[in-house]
């Protein structure tokens, strides 16, 4: 820590600006120290998706800095984001000192694709088994953020879209079926958990009739 404090440049985003984007030559990650991001990935047919928020303390970017490769996706702040920028040269050094760093990184990326293959799957049910898995998922990383009423979930019906890859009339369907059970509240700015941990019940009986 105190060899990468000397060597990092702070960064400050305002909401809306990108701090990585798609594409673009990976030379430096990203530790978020302050605020939210939004991930997101332009895929075939440029159709963008929503991948997740990621609350400070986190890190982007590295993945294309370790595999020097493009970007992967685009990083947006969602508000005022502090970071701290680390380039690919002074990492290395860091990492060839220090290898538990690497043994971090590593448990962190395969904690990723964990999470990812589970969205998988719930992405391959049905539109409320998604948009459970979605919600459940935001709502534990603001839990484990320290956010202010973690259960105020802060999805617009186009960030629903985007995050479901669904159409409004059928994300607007599944919202009103999921209020109908007791699920949640929605308005047009953010969805609001009345019951979490009902949430996962759904994941789990979706899982057993699979």
């Amino acid at each position: 820590m105190r060899e990468a404090a000397g060597i990092v440049t702070p960064r400050l985003f305002d909401r809306g600006e990108l701090i990585v984007e798609q594409d673009a030559q990976g030379e430096a990650l990203h530790l978020i120290t302050r605020g939210v991001v939004r991930v997101s990935r332009v895929g075939v047919g440029g159709r963008e998706r929503v991948l997740g928020d990621l609350y400070a303390p986190g890190v982007v970017g590295e993945t294309a800095v370790l595999a020097r490769q493009e970007r992967s996706a685009s990083v947006r702040a969602l508000g005022e984001v502090h970071t701290l920028m680390l380039y690919r040269d002074h990492f290395e050094v860091i990492l060839r000192r220090h290898p538990g760093v690497l043994w971090n990184l590593a448990a962190m990326l395969a904690h990723r694709v964990t999470l990812l293959n589970d969205e998988l799957i719930a992405f391959g049910m049905n539109t409320e088994v998604a948009l459970a898995h979605v919600f459940s998922r935001l709502y534990a990383v603001r839990v484990e953020a320290g956010v202010p009423r973690p259960e105020v979930l802060p999805l617009s019906t186009p960030d629903i879209m985007a995050r479901a890859s669904s159409s409004r009339e059928t994300v607007m369907r599944v919202l009103k079926r999921m209020e109908e059970q007791g699920l949640l509240k929605s308005d047009a700015q953010s969805v609001t958990l009345l019951n979490p941990a009902a949430l996962d019940q759904v994941l789990l009986e979706a899982a057993d009739a699979d």
